[in-house]
């Protein structure tokens, strides 16, 4: 029997209520107005799983500088997605660089690999242009380039943003250069005039006698590389004078200002395969020292020139009647001690790869030269160019130069030398010059001058003007002869008209016939008179015989 059974049962009246009463125990409840704190924590700890499920990671960059950054304000993008933003900036204990902290979304986690790149975008003037321009109003951002490796929250920002892009289809090469040429990072790369690629970076090689520049070509273009391919340096202006006239070149003007490298495949290798990334191959200066490069045989000669080899540099031509066959490897001074005498030994790399051989023998080039030699090849310094003054080395037969062999007695084989035109003609007038002052100048002056005296005196000598004077009263008597010789061949014109007149062969008519011969006898020799007498004057006072 239940406690309510028992109470109604017997009607009692207990803590001073009715008999009937029913008394009932009730459990305790929660009170409503507690269900509001509950449903704020539940809340809160949903909003907090939310938070920290789509929160990204924070990482941490280094950087030379903090410049353009700003803690809470500066974005961390991709394409110019937001993917972060920078929680803090401070620097490490040594001062040496800047620690900044990033809080990054929860897409961007699967991208941050130990390869992952990060650099600071702003404005920037470079020799490839002006880049970042954007900033000027947005401010610096941190641009994010997505990598490859190990998943990573540490890495190291660049300080220079890098040419290519990861994401930029291409193959990158090396290019072995002995000197850098003018370019710098983001120098073009040309390929018959059209920009195909970039310069990377260089560094020194690992033998630190060359510099290896780091190329990228892009696609499609990198497919035309192959092993054969020939690089040369684009930049600035070339420039030259030929027999042609003046040629310049140039890629563009962009490889005028900021430098830059050209390429070309020759037509036999396009059917071959494409190189492999990282191909090394050799940076040539310019594209006329490719075609030199294709003569890999050089043959060594040792020349000796007297007096001034001014002009004359490392790498001047050699030619034989103007076609090249060489260059200059080498001019250096000797001075021997023994015979106290000064030699310029100058040496010259010949290439028999130039020459071809009309009929094809297996005589060697030093028997060749040795043949040349004694028919009288010889070498020479002729002016290269007229406006430098620059000199070069001619090979040419002399025949008659005294006849000298080969000389093989030393390291190298030395070719015989006969004088420059120029020290030719400068020893004839030095020849010249010493005969005319070995004269007895002195003394021909003396007699020249003693001379003059003579002549002097003698003009002005009383007898010579007395001599003057009587062949001027000489005159009147060559003019009367004159006339008196005209009287007579007027006379002996008019008797021959009168013998005309007179029977053939009478008396008088051959009289008349030798008067008239006298007649022109007399005045032949009269005329003979008066024309020497005109030439000479003189010999009417001093006689016929001083007459000269």
């Amino acid at each position: 029997m239940t406690d309510r059974e028992t109470r109604a049962g017997t009607g009692a009246v207990a803590d001073g209520l009715p008999a009937d009463a029913v008394v009932e125990r009730r459990k305790p409840r929660i009170p409503i107005i507690w269900l509001i704190p509950l449903l704020a924590v539940a809340i809160a700890g949903w909003l907090f799983y939310r938070t920290l499920s789509e929160e990204g990671p924070t990482i941490t960059l280094s950087f030379q500088t903090a410049e353009g950054l700003e803690a809470g304000k500066t974005l961390v993008k991709h394409k110019n997605v937001d993917l972060g933003v920078v929680d803090s900036i401070h620097l490490v204990d040594d001062l040496s660089h800047v620690v900044v902290t990033a809080r990054m979304d929860r897409d961007a986690a699967p991208h941050l690999k130990t390869d992952t790149r990060f650099w600071v975008v702003k404005p920037r003037l470079t020799a490839a242009g002006i880049s970042g321009l954007g900033t000027l109003v947005s401010g610096a951002y941190i641009e994010m380039e997505p990598g490859e490796g190990d998943p990573s929250r540490t890495f190291v920002g660049l300080e220079v943003p890098p040419v290519v892009r990861s994401d930029v289809p291409g193959t990158e090469y090396t290019l072995k250069a002995r000197r850098l040429p003018s370019i710098s990072i983001g120098s073009p790369i040309y390929f018959r005039g059209i920009q195909v690629g970039e310069v990377m970076g260089y560094a020194f090689a690992e033998d630190k006698r060359d510099i290896d520049i780091t190329v990228f070509i892009k696609a499609p273009h990198d497919q035309i590389i192959r092993d054969g391919s020939r690089f040369w340096n684009a930049s600035g202006i070339d420039m030259s004078l030929s027999a042609e006239g003046v040629r310049v070149s140039t890629e563009s003007l962009q490889a005028v200002l900021s430098g830059g490298i050209a390429f070309e495949t020759p037509i036999n290798l396009a059917d071959g395969p494409q190189s492999v990334p990282h191909t090394a191959f050799r940076l040539y200066d310019s594209y006329e020292t490719i075609a030199e490069a294709q003569y890999t045989e050089k043959i060594p000669y040792l020349l000796h020139f007297d007096g001034s080899v001014r002009g004359l540099s490392e790498g001047a031509p050699v030619e034989f009647r103007g076609m090249k066959i060489g260059a200059v490897s080498e001019v250096r001074l000797e001075y021997d001690p023994k015979a106290q005498t000064v030699r310029i030994p100058v040496i010259v790399n010949l290439e028999p790869e130039r020459i071809r051989m009309v009929h094809e023998t297996e005589t060697g080039a030093q028997k060749v030269m040795e043949a040349l030699v004694d028919q009288g090849l010889r070498a020479q310094l002729v002016l290269g160019n007229l406006i430098t003054g620059q000199l070069a080395v001619a090979l040419d037969f002399f025949p008659d130069e005294p006849a000298q062999p080969l000389d093989r007695s030393g390291k190298y084989p030395e070719i015989p030398t006969v004088p420059s035109d120029i020290q030719a003609i400068t020893r004839s007038t030095t020849g010249i010059l010493n005969k005319i002052a070995s004269l007895p100048l002195d003394d021909l002056v003396n007699e020249m001058r003693a001379t003059i005296d003579s002549t002097r005196a003698l003009i002005t000598s009383p007898a010579l003007t007395g001599a003057i004077e009587s062949l001027q009263q000489v005159q009147p008597l060559l003019e009367s002869i004159r006339g008196t010789m005209e009287a007579a061949e007027a006379t002996l014109r008019r008797a021959d008209s009168a013998i005309g007149s007179v029977g053939a062969g009478s008396p008088v008519q051959q009289d008349v016939v030798q008067l008239l011969s006298e007649l022109k006898g007399a005045a032949r020799a009269l005329r003979v008179l008066a024309d020497y007498l005109e030439r000479h004057p003189e010999a009417l006072i001093r006689g016929k015989g001083s007459a000269p």
